[in-house]
């Protein structure tokens, strides 16, 4: 060969590496997805950042018309329960990565006679995966089920309230992830700790399986559990893992969190939700 034919094959492979290497081939290797509860807090951000990255994205929410984003034409928006596993096959395709936002509206201050949603809308979900050929879910359980309560606190304080009034909520999360390993599919379980709707902190630290310090502030905005969050739609990196999402932003209600403020925003969303026949946001 010459040297002038191995100079323009050499020219070639680098341009052919150029174009490979462009944001659009980037984009085209990424996975679209399914977000299952398209109405929770965590949501308009995940939809949001997934369509800049130019990934489509089907919505399922029991309210349809309260999904963020409605209009992009990378976004497809069903109605659907997770009681209901046919609404679930609906929106699923066979080839997305499906991510679980669901979780009752409760009033922290009620104490909560029952709760199956995660177990009974986890199921459901991975049934309606294995159906249409799904692989990947992402659940979103929470840092509270790591330390499920079991003994009612002697002192009034809110956050020890919160989780007693919360802990068969915690404890149905807890009974969702264990029942993961044996659903058949590849998974990750996500444990975020109190979201704020503030701008991106990119402070978040992870522990995997049940190391999160006790005591850790768990604060972390919405905008980087997000930007966590479709990083695992492509890595496989904690597949099979459960990650408490946290970082070293100490929770204090009355300074950085304002509990009545967030009780008005729960109750503009909707009636407040209890019992087993709660519904996905």
């Amino acid at each position: 060969m010459t040297k002038f034919r191995i100079l323009a094959a050499l020219t070639s492979a680098l341009a052919s590496a150029l174009i490979l290497a462009t944001p659009l081939a980037f984009a085209a290797s990424q996975k679209n997805i399914v977000v299952i509860g398209a109405t929770a807090q965590s949501a308009p951000e995940i939809i949001k950042q997934a369509l800049e990255q130019g990934r489509k994205v089907i919505a399922l929410a029991r309210r349809p018309e309260a999904v963020t984003s409605a209009g992009h034409p990378n976004l497809k928006i069903i109605k659907g329960d997770v009681r209901e596993p046919a609404t679930i096959e609906s929106a699923l395709k066979g080839d997305e990565v499906v991510i679980s936002l669901i979780g009752p509206r409760v009033d922290p201050r009620v104490e909560l006679a029952a709760m199956d949603l995660y177990t009974v809308g986890t199921a459901n979900i991975a049934a309606a995966m294995k159906k249409k050929g799904n692989k990947k879910l992402i659940v979103t359980s929470s840092i509270g089920a790591e330390h499920v309560v079991t003994e009612k606190p002697k002192g009034t304080e809110l956050r020890d309230m919160w989780l007693w009034n919360g802990r068969k909520l915690y404890a149905d999360m807890s009974a969702m992830e264990k029942m993961m390993p044996g659903l058949g599919l590849q998974y990750i379980i996500l444990r975020p700790g109190f979201m704020l709707d503030q701008p991106a902190a990119n402070n978040i630290k992870i522990a995997v399986d049940n190391t999160a310090p006790k005591g850790a502030g768990p604060i972390v905005t919405f905008v980087d559990f997000a930007n966590f969050t479709l990083t695992q739609v492509d890595s496989d990196q904690y597949n099979s893992k459960a990650v408490s999402i946290f970082s070293d932003v100490q929770s204090e209600w009355g300074k950085n969190l304002d509990f009545d403020a967030m009780l008005k925003m729960r109750q503009s969303q909707g009636p407040m939700e209890n019992g087993p026949a709660a519904a996905n946001k």
